[in-house]
């Protein structure tokens, strides 16, 4: 049994070596040519609580004051993602743009939303920084994850299922994407998008997605804002679209507004860094005014006139007063 143990042991010293050399092989020549870029400092204190309110904090993490509900996504909020050991140091991709804001600047939240389980979306030393009494709302199997962390309301939610925290409600619909942590081990986790409303005002937040014409199911009630991943598209087509799919899909969604996530943080694929961000403007053309928050730490609100519009809409929907699933 004592052999065995040994073996196991330095099994797991030489697989844990081995991603240590494949990570710095592969991402140490993208990270030499990536120049670091200026972010801003968003001042959430200030953000009112009758309006929608969204900073990007880098890659799939959005900072949001929802008419009053503070809502964080997806949190990456150190200088790397990948595989950690217990918060001491972190195996994987470094970031180019430093965080907006550290965790400590972000103990007032409502809710964490988490797409899935790959490590840059659901990140563990980010995670154990955060507050506690924030609800998280995950995609299926993640709570395995997540509620050893000391997190007391963790609520799984499956596509078509629905949650509601200080009036937000939170529904799970699909995308185009897949959800094991260990690839090629281990067992499968679920992705979702979501669709947040609160009071008429409606919010997508897409998960990964290859191209998909899921999205267009929303154009018969359309957000107001729609946040689409736009990188990795190189060579991950089959799991991340590239910036003219995107553009596409953000189209048939309906939504007045496309916020872009997922670039210009992490070296993850062998696209230029800054090339999503080009690609999705020029895909745009004279529409590209509606593609809001392209700095690293810029804030953004929806407009009076599109807020007082949707206000106005959900009073009078039939669905307003409507419970959610569960």
């Amino acid at each position: 049994m004592t052999r065995r143990l040994a073996a196991l042991g330095i099994f797991a010293a030489a697989f844990a070596l081995a991603l240590a050399c494949a990570a710095m092989r592969s991402y140490a020549g993208a990270m030499e040519s990536a120049a670091d870029q200026s972010v801003g400092h968003p001042n959430p204190a200030a953000w009112p609580d009758n309006a929608l309110s969204i900073a990007t904090l880098g890659h799939a993490t959005l900072l949001m004051n929802y008419l009053g509900v503070r809502v964080l996504t997806d949190p990456s909020l150190f200088d790397r993602v990948g595989l950690a050991f217990d918060s001491i140091f972190t195996i994987g991709p470094r970031r180019v743009t430093p965080p907006p804001l550290a965790p400590g600047e972000l103990q007032n939240l409502d809710v964490i939303l988490i797409t899935h389980a790959h490590m840059d979306h659901l990140d563990i030393p980010s995670l154990k920084r955060l507050p506690k009494s924030a609800t998280v709302i995950a995609c299926d199997k993640c709570s395995e994850l997540i509620t050893p962390l000391g997190f007391t309301d963790v609520r799984e939610l499956k596509w078509g299922e629905s949650t509601e925290i200080k009036g937000l409600t939170v529904r799970a619909m699909a995308a185009k994407h897949w959800g094991k942590r260990w690839p090629p081990f281990g067992g499968a986790y679920g992705f979702n998008s979501y669709v947040l409303e609160k009071n008429g005002v409606r919010m997508l937040l897409a998960c990964d997605s290859a191209a998909t014409e899921v999205f267009a199911a929303l154009a018969s009630d359309p957000p107001e804002v729609a946040a689409f991943s736009i990188g990795a598209y190189d060579p991950w087509i089959r799991n991340h679209a590239n910036p003219e799919q995107v553009w596409a899909m953000f189209q048939q969604t309906g939504a007045k507004y496309l916020l872009p996530i997922h670039w210009g943080t992490f070296k993850l694929s062998k696209e230029p860094m800054d090339e999503p961000l080009s690609r999705l403007i020029r895909a745009a053309g004279d529409q590209s005014n509606r593609i809001v928050l392209r700095q690293i730490g810029g804030t953004w609100q929806l407009p009076e006139n599109d807020m007082v519009r949707a206000l106005a809409a959900g009073e009078s929907s039939p669905h307003a007063a409507s419970s959610p699933a569960r």
